[in-house]
């Protein structure tokens, strides 16, 4: 490889949704020459890349992020890389402006490298909602099942930065299908909701599958409104179509 990359030749940036994040890259040439950055592109609105060259004599070391497999995602931690004259740091910033989701892409950059004029570096940027719904989309059937599990279930609101907030109302889209009902009153990192088709609901009676939404108000200021999709079926099996889960 014509040039090398420290930690990786990847960016990879968990945040949560509002928060800002950042990694940096130390990159060089391995036929020892020194590396110039003279261009970057990022395809995606919201993240800026900048290349600072390491000057003479070289600063010291910086520390730098390790990424670490959990069950909750890549854990990162810290380590110390050393840079050389003739090296290049790149930063990559992520914005408050990301909305949720997982976004992955490349950067794309022209460097003076004869063997390398352009090349690219991959990224990966997971954004956690602040109030993330878990399932992120309800699923409620008429037909009935061994436990009749269809027929109602539990949402939970976890809080992901960690403040406590409560729940202010809740409505729902199709108050005739289905309701839904916040449980406790006190506020807590973590909320929980019921959902339940209406008494006697019937598949003859629903007719064809359908969409609709829970809206929550919270007191939460940087998440004062939640919708959660909601999918209401005539059979468990209708009711595992795709349904759009971005709210």
């Amino acid at each position: 490889m014509p040039i090398a990359a420290t930690p990786s030749f990847r960016f990879v940036l968990n945040t949560i949704e509002g928060q800002d994040a950042s990694q940096r890259i130390l990159l060089s040439r391995t036929d020892g020459e020194p590396l110039e950055i003279r261009r970057t592109k990022v395809p995606l609105k919201g993240v800026k890349v900048t290349a600072h060259a390491v000057g003479n004599p070289p600063p010291q070391a910086s520390p730098q992020t390790e990424a670490t497999q959990t069950p909750w995602g890549e854990a990162h931690q810290q380590k110390t890389q050393a840079a050389e004259t003739g090296d290049v740091w790149l930063d990559m910033e992520a914005s408050t402006s990301l909305a949720a989701g997982r976004y992955s892409d490349a950067v794309r950059l022209a460097t003076n490298h004869p063997e390398a004029p352009e090349i690219e570096i991959p990224f990966t940027i997971r954004v956690r909602p602040l109030i993330e719904a878990r399932p992120a989309v309800v699923r409620m059937w008429t037909a009935p099942t061994t436990n009749a599990s269809g027929r109602s279930g539990i949402v939970t609101l976890q809080h992901h930065g960690d403040h406590s907030f409560g729940v202010s109302s809740v409505e729902v889209s199709h108050p005739e299908i289905f309701t839904a009902v916040a449980y406790g009153k006190d506020p807590s990192t973590q909320q929980s909701i019921r959902t339940a088709l209406v008494e006697g609901l019937d598949a003859a009676t629903l007719g064809a599958s359908f969409e609709g939404w829970i809206r929550v108000t919270t007191d939460d200021p940087e998440k004062p409104i939640l919708e959660i999709p909601v999918l209401v079926a005539p059979t468990r099996t209708l009711s595992r179509r795709p349904v759009d889960g971005r709210r």
